[in-house]
C-alpha cells in the first residue's frame, strides 16, 4: 500500500511539472471554461423559460442551472485532455520505463487522473463559488444529498479519467477519442441543453456518458432539494458506472501489458 501511494504521489508531481510549469497555463484554464459558460448562459438569456419541462427551472436560477453543468463538465473535460497528454508517454519513450518498473500501472493512471482534476479545475471552482454565493437565495438545496452527489461526481470523474488513460495507453490509435469525447460530451450530457428536451436518438447517446447522470443529480440536489431517497436511482447508477469502469480499466491495462510481453514492444495499434 505504501508503494502504491508513493507511485500515485510521484505521478502527480511528474504531471504537475510537465504540464503546469508556467502560471500562464492557469490563464487559459480560466478563460476557456468561462467563455463557454457565458456563451451558453447568454444564449438562453433572451428567452422566457417559464414553460420549460423542468418545473424547478426559472429565470432567476438559470445561471446556477447552467453553471452546475459546467462545473461538472470542467472536471470531465480536464480528464479527457489529461488522457490525451498521457498518450504522449509512448512517443517520449517513458511508457516503456513505466512498464519496466515495479510500479503499479493502476497507481500510475490514478495519479495522473487525480493530478489533472485538481490542477485544472480549481480556477473554475473559485469563479463558480463566487457566482453561487451571489445567487445563494435561489438555491433549494438538500445538504446531505448535495454532499454525497458532489463526492460521487469527483469519484466518477477520476474513474472516467483513469479509463481514458488506460485506453490511450492501450493503443496509439485512440487519438480520435479526444475529438469524439470532447465536444459531444458537452452537447449530449445536458450541460448546455437539458436532456429532457432531446429527441429520442439524442437521449440514447446521452446515456453513454457518465456526465449525463452527474449533471442531472447535481441540479436536482442543489436546485430542487431532492433527498437521498429521491436520488437513489442516481446512486445505484453511480455504483454500476464505477464498477464497470474499473473492470474496463483493469482489462485494458492487462491486455496492453500482455501484448508488450508477447511482442517486446509498445507499438500496439
Amino acid at each position: 500500500m505504501e508503494n502504491f501511494l508513493k507511485t500515485v504521489k510521484a505521478e502527480m508531481i511528474k504531471q504537475h511539472k510537465n504540464y503546469f510549469h508556467s502560471k500562464i497555463i492557469y490563464v487559459s484554464l480560466f478563460i476557456w471554461p468561462i467563455i463557454s459558460f457565458l456563451s451558453s448562459y447568454y444564449s438562453f438569456k433572451p428567452f422566457r423559460i417559464e414553460n420549460t419541462p423542468i418545473a424547478y427551472l426559472h429565470q432567476e436560477n438559470l445561471i446556477i442551472f447552467i453553471l452546475l453543468g459546467y462545473i461538472c463538465m470542467n472536471f470531465f473535460r480536464s480528464l479527457v485532455q489529461s488522457a490525451w497528454f498521457f498518450s504522449f508517454e509512448r512517443q517520449f519513450g517513458t511508457l516503456e520505463l513505466i512498464y519496466l518498473s515495479p510500479a503499479s500501472r493502476f497507481s500510475v493512471i490514478l495519479g495522473n487522473a487525480i493530478s489533472s482534476v485538481f490542477e485544472s479545475v480549481w480556477v473554475m471552482v473559485v469563479f463558480s463559488g463566487c457566482i453561487l454565493l451571489a445567487k445563494y437565495k435561489y438555491f433549494h438545496i438538500n445538504l446531505p444529498a448535495a454532499l454525497l452527489v458532489t463526492i460521487l461526481m469527483m469519484i466518477i470523474a477520476v474513474a472516467w479519467g483513469m479509463l481514458l488513460n488506460a485506453l490511450f495507453l492501450f493503443s496509439r490509435d485512440t487519438g480520435f477519442l479526444f475529438t469524439v469525447l470532447e465536444e459531444p460530451m458537452e452537447v449530449f450530457s445536458g450541460v448546455k441543453v437539458p436532456t429532457i428536451v432531446f429527441p429520442l436518438w439524442a437521449k440514447i447517446i446521452s446515456f453513454i456518458f457518465p456526465l449525463t447522470y452527474v449533471v442531472e443529480a447535481m441540479r436536482r440536489a442543489f436546485l430542487n432539494g431532492e433527498s437521498l431517497y429521491e436520488l437513489k436511482g442516481f446512486f445505484q447508477a453511480s455504483i454500476w458506472i464505477i464498477l464497470v469502469t474499473f473492470i474496463l480499466i483493469c482489462t485494458c491495462l492487462r491486455a496492453g501489458e500482455r501484448y508488450a510481453k508477447k511482442t517486446g514492444n509498445m507499438a500496439l495499434f
